[in-house]
């Protein structure tokens, strides 16, 4: 796909879109960093919406186009409508159904648990505590030769699930919501599932291998492991519909940097390191191969 346009996102689009869509170009839209991006399917289409846009623009600036009015700040319903917040989770349950549901998943957990203040009813969930006698991938394999069960293999995904306080909580869900929609709408929910399950075994199996205990828990590890995952997209297919700005990309791994500095004895900065080599493998074995198969 080549992305033709890129439009604030507080613009109205339908008039431009329909417009598009008569002339018979097959196009989609997606939401990037605030941003209305348009893609199409060849260069020629491109070109097309391109011209499109600017008539759009003009005929706008000189007040030709009729613009929805917007509903009245006084009518506390239209921001408060049940229908309208069920029509949402609606559609971005079929945009994103694996990233709806793993972040529901976490809210479940996090409503049992009390935000881990009681533990007793997820005790299951805990990484299992595996006896180790060599650290690095010896240990990793180890581990491995000790998954014996569908029960054991499952623990180590679901720390991935435990948070300890809200804004543990709401600072991994939000950033599951906005690469998981990402990768989700771009590629699909099948591989983004797949995904997930690495991420997260290879994230919590590095905090385990580096602390020996299973007491840790979040999305964290799984947040900077599909960071990872769209930055190498972003490197090896640089026109493709996965991308980051460099900012961002940059503010999260002086992040990543700057917790281990300064918070290492009680955040799992081993899994965040795990998770970010795992999604940035994952990233250069998938984006490669499309690379390879579009030649």
């Amino acid at each position: 796909m080549i992305r033709a346009a890129q439009l604030d996102a507080g613009l109205d689009l339908r008039a431009l879109l329909n417009a598009i869509a008569q002339h018979g170009i097959h196009f989609r839209v997606n939401e990037e960093s605030g941003a209305q991006v348009i893609w199409v399917e060849n260069q020629e289409d491109a070109e097309k919406v391109a011209s499109a846009v600017k008539q759009w623009q003009d005929l706008r600036a000189q007040g030709l186009l009729h613009e929805p009015e917007s509903q009245s700040t006084n009518n506390l319903r239209s921001y408060f409508s049940v229908t309208q917040s069920l029509k949402g989770v609606a559609n971005a349950f079929l945009l994103a159904p694996v990233t709806v549901l793993l972040i529901l998943a976490a809210f479940i957990v996090a409503l049992v648990s009390q935000l881990g203040a009681d533990l007793n009813p997820v005790q299951g969930f805990f990484f299992p505590n595996f006896p180790i006698t060599q650290g690095g991938i010896s240990g990793l394999f180890e581990m491995i030769g000790q998954i014996n069960s569908t029960e054991t293999l499952l623990r180590t995904l679901t720390p991935a699930l435990l948070h300890f306080g809200a804004i543990h909580l709401v600072f991994n869900t939000l950033w599951i919501w906005q690469f998981g929609r990402m990768i989700e709408s771009a590629q699909s929910s099948i591989l983004y599932f797949a995904l997930v399950l690495f991420i997260a075994f290879f994230s919590n199996a590095t905090q385990f291998l580096w602390t020996l205990t299973p007491n840790f828990g979040g999305l964290s590890g799984v947040v900077y492991g599909l960071l990872g995952y769209i930055w190498m997209w972003q490197v090896i297919m640089p026109y493709g519909r996965l991308r980051l700005p460099a900012a961002m990309i940059g503010v999260l791994l002086a992040a990543l940097v700057l917790m281990e500095i300064l918070a290492s004895s009680w955040i799992a900065s081993a899994a965040h390191a795990g998770g970010l080599f795992a999604g940035m493998v994952a990233g250069i074995v998938t984006a490669g191969f499309s690379k390879i198969t579009r030649r």
